[in-house]
């Protein structure tokens, strides 16, 4: 609890460019130790950060599930930034990004490949961050079925686009895509 509270009070806006790159490396040695790879990519730490919320272990880096639980269950982490309030002091949408999935030569295999990949994990959990106060406010929980509703038709649409710059298919769901679809889901407070 100490150092807790010692980090709490930190003023972070006094580090030096040199206590900045030491915080960094401390990090990045901590995570490397651990087997839980670089946290600096594929918002690793963020994910780092929700499996210990919901009581996960990191998976290793590689294309599969990013926790598994005691029970053996499976799941992929999401988190984005948020965006504060419309001058109507409505939420403002936020999206969260399934991009880098493997182009296949068919429609119908990537269709296949896909469907498999969303739904390997029985739970997606999606968290939403504020980085001016460095904490999660909430987590979207949402079913793969529920994933997969809203993420297959923007896919299908992305395995068109030959012209992209990415090879690789993408997509993205925003909460406000979630509304309008009328999708129940859990909303966890953290």
């Amino acid at each position: 609890m100490t150092t807790i509270n010692r980090f709490l009070n930190f003023d972070f806006k006094t580090l030096t460019d040199d206590e900045i790159r030491t915080v960094g490396f401390l990090l990045l040695k901590s995570f490397q130790f651990n087997g839980w790879g670089n946290p600096f990519n594929y918002n690793r730490f963020m994910e780092f950060i929700q499996a210990k919320l919901f009581g996960y272990k990191l998976t290793t880096v590689g294309g599969g599930s990013d926790g598994i639980n005691e029970q053996n269950e499976t799941t992929e982490f999401k988190a984005t930034k948020y965006l504060g309030l419309t001058k109507g002091g409505i939420e403002r949408s936020m999206s969260f990004a399934y991009n880098g999935t493997t182009r296949m030569l068919t429609l119908e295999e990537q269709k296949k490949y896909c469907y498999n990949k969303i739904m390997r994990d029985s739970l997606h959990h999606w968290t939403v961050v504020d980085y001016e106060s460095g904490e999660c406010l909430y987590t979207i929980q949402l079913t793969n079925e529920q994933v997969w509703s809203l993420i297959w038709p923007k896919w299908e649409k992305s395995w068109y686009d030959k012209n992209a710059g990415d090879p690789r298919i993408g997509a993205s769901i925003s909460t406000a895509e979630l509304k309008k679809s009328g999708i129940k889901y859990v909303t966890i407070t953290h």
